[in-house]
């Protein structure tokens, strides 16, 4: 292939790609603007349902607006999923009671809790039950077993190093998804009261949110690798 030639093959694939970010875009920008007018209507809703209670607004006025809604959420489904997934908390979708290793304990002891539980990593907790880190399979393998390090003589603590993340209880999906997509973490602790009380994994997600979302948050974390 000449110089000329491959100058209009990569000529064409730049074009494809930015028709394909083109479509992306606009996709997302009819997908945010429906969900902000079903909020709206939502919230239209709410006003007109609270002044016929009060007293200063008529039956037809709720109706019309309830007609309007359910509209709307017939025409764009996607609308209703993703405002129902925002207004939901970090707590809704966890998986609660996430077992811990402690920090004294050894590896060898989280890779068999590891095992029996199915998980591919675990909270390591202090004696207060504060979150000090995350241990993981690879920790175990790489970072211990692959250095000759004895899994029996190696604490848990000792992992319990770098920067945590995690999300608050009360924080909506929308921040856990967004900690979870910056830091690329498949696995995000949720904290309340300064003590662990659930896990956010990727099973988790993919039971509680939509298709297009749970794609977005794939390609977010595993994209860029």
């Amino acid at each position: 292939m000449g110089i000329l030639d491959k100058a209009k093959a990569t000529a064409g694939r730049v074009r494809e790609q930015a028709a394909h970010s083109l479509e992306a875009g606009r996709t997302r920008y009819d997908e945010t603007r429906s969900r902000r007018q079903y909020a709206r209507l939502l919230q239209d809703l709410g006003a007109a349902y609270y002044a016929e209670n009060r007293g200063k607004g008529e039956r037809d006025a709720t109706e019309r607006a309830l007609t309007t809604l359910d509209a709307h959420a017939h025409a764009h489904p996607g609308a209703v999923l993703n405002v129902v997934e925002e207004a939901r908390q970090a707590r809704d979708i966890m998986h609660p009671g996430a077992e811990c290793i402690g920090e004294d304990e050894s590896l060898a002891a989280a890779a068999r809790k590891m095992r029996d539980l199915g998980v591919g990593s675990l909270p390591i907790c202090g004696a207060d039950d504060r979150l000090h880190g995350i241990l993981t399979d690879r920790d175990v393998v790489v970072r211990c077993v692959a250095e000759g390090r004895d899994p029996d003589e190696t604490r848990a603590g000792d992992f319990a190093q770098g920067t945590l993340f995690w999300v608050d209880a009360d924080a909506t999906i929308d921040e856990a998804l967004r900690q979870m997509e910056d830091h690329q973490v498949k696995r995000l602790p949720v904290i309340e009261n300064h003590r662990l009380v659930g896990l956010i994994s990727e099973a988790d997600l993919a039971r509680n949110l939509s298709e297009h979302r749970l794609a977005e948050f794939v390609e977010k974390v595993y994209g860029t690798r």
